[in-house]
């Protein structure tokens, strides 16, 4: 009995050496595939097609890199990705008791078209950097401020802007300003779907409207001060 439990008290402590590695990662990948879902959702949403587009748009996403890029387009060359992804595993004992857990990075290859979209999870982790990506401005908590600025001024275009001005936008925050029939626009927009459109028609008479996805698409309305004196301002996508 003495040489049984010497063997599993052996066994055990070779399991408390040697596993811990294997189980966080293996544990880490189904949250690393669940923010790869969200990437191909994204991408879905968008309507995405070209090579370039795609990388921006993965490179969004927290805890998630992209280390190659290859193709032009969906429907012409298709396009792969590797992502490198953020996961968290756990390694845990016989008795569930938690031996060691952390952050691993975890592979995904995406294939996009040109027949069909495919993927494979878990794969190598190629050597080199990933590709720069750089992060897009945000409007978020903007509108309130926007508003509280606008509603101090007039339609006069000059102090409409030095109101914008005073807000200390990200400086890639693209800015619009038009003027006609007595009426301000503003338009500021901080990534393809990310847009503010102001209407500014009299002190206190202020409003703001943010277009949606579906308006925001390519080919479609498009952000700019001028939609803020157009019949498209403040209406629902058909």
């Amino acid at each position: 009995m003495l040489g049984l439990s010497a063997a599993g008290a052996w066994r055990y402590e070779q399991h408390v050496h040697r596993q811990p590695d294997w189980q966080i990662h293996h544990t880490a990948v189904p949250g690393a595939a669940k923010k790869v879902d969200a990437v191909l959702a994204q991408f879905e949403r968008d309507h995405l097609y070209k090579a370039g587009d795609y990388l921006h748009s993965a490179g969004q996403h927290p805890d998630v890199q992209v280390l190659s890029v290859t193709g032009e387009t969906h429907w012409g060359t298709g396009v792969t990705l590797i992502l490198k992804v953020t996961g968290r595993g756990v390694a845990r004992g016989f008795d569930q008791t938690v031996l060691q857990q952390g952050d691993v990075p975890i592979c995904f290859r995406l294939q996009m078209g040109p027949e069909k979209d495919t993927r494979d999870d878990d794969i190598d982790c190629p050597a080199g950097a990933p590709l720069p990506v750089p992060e897009d401005p945000s409007l978020q908590g903007v509108d309130e401020r926007l508003q509280r600025a606008l509603n101090r001024v007039g339609p006069d275009e000059s102090a409409v802007r030095a109101a914008v001005a005073k807000l200390k936008l990200d400086s890639a925050i693209h800015q619009d300003f038009a003027a006609k029939d007595g009426i301000v626009g503003v338009a500021l927009q901080a990534s393809q779907y990310d847009c503010v459109v102001a209407r500014v028609k009299a002190p206190g008479d202020t409003t703001l409207w943010r277009p949606s996805h579906t308006q925001l698409a390519p080919g479609e309305l498009g952000c700019s001060a001028g939609l803020a004196m157009s019949g498209e301002f403040d209406t629902s996508p058909h």
